[in-house]
């Protein structure tokens, strides 16, 4: 295709990237870490940007830098390692937690407020039956709703925004955090940005090839793109910190998410306020429900090789969907952290040696990097499901910078030192495509 404006297509690909990363599901942690950083709801809000924000889009630059998707940078690891990520993924993570959390967010925002005596089974199982519905419609209009739902979502926020700057709800108060940023960055984890960062890094990239741009220049757009994303992340994001801090001094800091999220929207906007954002996350919700449910159940059709009928395979996933999606928002919450604590940093890792990958002669550096931050980031997420591990908590304090939630990271360089010298000589993994990717060059 014949180029056109370099910078307008950056811009377009970087928004078309922040669209991927913006989820409605994930408005509810911005004013939760401004809730219980209170004063320090700045070093909260740079927690957010580097765990939530910077990492996922170094994610998307590591990708671009290695290959032209996903596949090409996990190959450093393992053969197997690709479809061990995505299966991941796709069931613990988008099954078990995305989707369900998509309706869940449905109901606590755009309905318990404005409708308490509806209870939540009923509003969550007409959600999954509009999933199932248009998933299984290829044809279906839900993409052109949710090209007007999502802007519209954004124009309400934007009000919801500078209302919530200009005539904040209150001040800020010293709530006695002791570690704002490290605390925000664990919490960033649950916007589960970084697998998203990684595993679509090839639809975004692909977009920059159909566009005209190889190369240096993708390179570069790639850079930009994610620059534009950061910015518009961060707007949204960063605000949100703030008009939750400035509501510390009003709620309990154990209040849940969307209960904080809702009340602050209310005491902003009104009940109309509430109703119109309300109808709007709905939408936008329904929409990624039925964006990441068709990309995962087609990732599990291809995977057991279409032996199990594709609408088969999105019933139960819905199934999961509605039981999980009863449980609410906090609980589903409570199940992904340990996985996230697992798997972030592992892709914290894949990412950085990713960007470094140039300067990296053999694949031990990714090998022994990867395995030991999974090692120990294993007992991280053990000791966040059973806190009284005695002999555990003990071990995982011996780790450098555990009390700020990176006790993997030292294990983690030590591996990929220990890992290229015994991989010296040895080939390195070279870059294949990635099936996505491969799908793109088929359509253009």
């Amino acid at each position: 295709m014949k180029k056109k404006s370099f910078w307008k297509d950056t811009v377009i690909v970087g928004l078309a990237l922040f669209s991927t990363m913006f989820g409605a599901g994930n408005l509810i942690f911005p004013p939760q870490i401004g809730l219980f950083s209170g004063q320090e709801w700045f070093l909260g809000a740079m927690g957010l940007l580097l765990g939530g924000i910077v990492l996922p889009v170094m994610a998307l630059w590591a990708v671009n830098n290695v290959g032209e998707g996903s596949e090409d940078l996990m190959g450093h690891v393992s053969p197997w390692c690709y479809n061990a990520f995505y299966l991941v993924s796709c069931t613990l993570i988008a099954m078990g937690s995305t989707l369900p959390k998509s309706a869940a967010t449905t109901y606590e925002i755009g309905i318990q407020p404005l409708f308490p005596q509806v209870p939540n089974w009923a509003v969550i199982i007409v959600f999954f039956v509009l999933v199932y519905f248009f998933a299984c419609d290829r044809e279906s209009v839900i993409d052109k709703l949710g090209k007007y739902m999502t802007p519209i979502l954004l124009v309400l926020l934007a009000i919801v925004l500078i209302k919530g700057v200009v005539t904040p709800v209150g001040e800020p108060v010293d709530t006695g955090i002791g570690n704002p940023f490290g605390d925000a960055m664990l919490t960033a984890y649950n916007t589960g940005d970084l697998t998203v960062g990684i595993m679509f890094a090839s639809v975004i990239l692909g977009d920059l090839r159909r566009r005209g741009y190889d190369g240096k220049e993708s390179r570069r757009g790639g850079f930009m793109a994610g620059i534009v994303c950061i910015i518009a992340l961060f707007a949204v994001y960063g605000t949100l910190t703030y008009i939750g801090a400035t509501a510390s001094g009003i709620y309990a800091q154990d209040t849940a998410q969307t209960a904080l999220l809702s009340g602050v929207i209310r005491q902003i906007m009104g009940t109309a306020g509430l109703a119109c954002m309300g109808g709007a996350v709905a939408m936008a919700c329904l929409t990624t429900a039925v964006g990441i449910g068709t990309t995962v159940v087609s990732f599990i059709y291809e995977f057991l090789k279409k032996r199990v009928p594709y609408k088969l395979l999105m019933l139960i996933a819905c199934i999961i969907g509605v039981f999980m999606g009863i449980t609410g928002v906090q609980n589903i919450v409570n199940y992904v952290t340990p996985i996230f604590l697992v798997i972030y940093p592992v892709c914290i890792v894949m990412t950085i040696l990713g960007l470094l990958d140039r300067f990296l002669p053999n694949d031990g550096f990714y090998k022994g990097g990867v395995l030991m931050a999974g090692i120990v980031s294993l007992g991280d997420a053990v000791l966040s499901v059973a806190p009284d591990i005695g002999w555990l908590k003990d071990l995982m304090s011996m780790f450098p910078l555990s009390d700020l939630g990176f006790a993997w990271l030292a294990p983690a360089v030590i591996g990929a030192v220990v890992g290229a010298l015994l991989c010296r000589g040895k080939e390195k993994y070279q870059a294949m495509g990635d099936p996505i990717a491969e799908e793109i060059a088929k359509n253009e």
